[in-house]
């Protein structure tokens, strides 16, 4: 757009005023056709590839599953096309390296003072955290930013811990646990389900808590009972089926690890630097969420081993994935817009 020159305003009024105008020339509309297909437009479809079962997955994590169940497109897309989303050319530091530079000060912290609580927690573990500030070479403004807000974590991990171990000490604490369990009797054969826990505390009595950090955002108790966010609950039936090998039971024990508690440690350093959110169970128990989350992963899996099941994006308005990776490839806004204006 652009204001027309003075003679062109003047040649214009000129010719007006004699009931006469010049024809447009056809190069005006050579723009609009562009972006215009031949013949009547037709509405993007949302896409639902059905790959041999032969490509798809037989192993994903337990925070794929998430994905799987609002987004199988994007399993779709990461494990059948092998495609990867690049990172940004000038990619800066960001939320994900604060939540590492947290979950590893926590894991150092716990690996070496697990069960053996020191008076001084406090105060060491805040040295701790600041000391992995000062070696992440992080710009001076960036580590001024964090350097309070890791302080106010510190303080109120060594608090919220001292108030847990009122109830019981653990026995033995387990950080950044890797396990595999392995699904069978299934129409495509052996699924392998991987996950890391956080933190594992075994208690004495054979129960257990699995902890998990985040310095964002925490799923709802009502996502997670409902299945949305099975991340913790498939951690649990994890650790009842011996799925973590480093948190076998105590020798002489006669039965399994039993999973009592799931806990999200919220770790922001901010007005209120952190917050413990149990999850709960209104009408079972959290062993039996537990089972409920397998099972459901089991029927997910025999669903997907037909070969007429496709993997749809986005199939549930409301519950979309908070980040959706591959929304571009499935021409996201295309489809949904063609929905929300009725034309499909």
């Amino acid at each position: 757009p652009a204001v027309p020159a003075r003679w062109l305003v003047r040649l214009d009024a000129f010719l007006a005023g004699r009931g006469q105008s010049l024809p447009d020339h056809p190069a005006q509309s050579w723009l609009k056709q562009l972006d215009r297909p031949d013949g009547a437009p037709v509405a993007a479809t949302p896409p639902a590839p059905r790959p041999p079962l032969s490509r798809r997955p037989r192993r994903l994590s337990v925070t794929e599953i998430e994905t799987w169940i609002r987004d199988p497109y994007a399993i779709y897309a990461r494990h059948v096309l092998k495609l990867r989303p690049l990172d940004p050319l000038e990619q800066s530091v960001d939320a994900s390296d604060y939540g590492s530079l947290v979950h590893g000060a926590l894991d150092d912290w716990f690996r070496e003072h697990g069960t053996n609580w020191p008076a001084n927690a406090a105060a060491r573990l805040q040295s701790l955290f600041l000391a992995r500030l000062d070696n992440a070479g992080l710009r001076p403004a960036l580590a001024a930013w964090w350097r309070p807000r890791l302080t106010r974590i510190a303080a109120w991990v060594a608090e919220a811990e001292t108030a847990r171990r009122q109830n019981g000490v653990p026995s033995r604490i387990v950080t950044e646990a890797r396990g595999r369990t392995r699904m069978t009797d299934l129409p495509g054969g052996p699924f392998d389900l991987t996950g890391r826990a956080d933190r594992i505390d075994v208690f004495e009595d054979g129960s257990a808590s699995i902890l998990d950090y985040k310095t964002g955002s925490v799923p709802s108790n009502t996502n997670v009972v409902a299945g949305w966010n099975p991340q913790l609950p498939l951690e649990a039936a994890m650790l009842a089926t011996g799925g973590f090998p480093d948190v076998p039971p105590e020798p002489g024990d006669k039965k399994p690890v039993s999973v009592t508690e799931l806990l999200y440690w919220r770790l922001t350093g901010g007005a209120s630097p952190g917050e413990d959110m149990g999850v709960t169970v209104k009408d079972g128990t959290i062993a039996e969420l537990a089972v409920l989350a397998w099972e459901s992963l089991r029927e997910r899996v025999t669903a997907y081993d037909n070969p007429d099941q496709p993997y749809l994006s986005h199939p549930h308005p409301g519950n979309e994935p908070r980040f959706a990776d591959y929304a571009q490839l499935a021409r996201v806004a295309e489809w949904s817009t063609a929905r929300e204006d009725g034309s499909e």
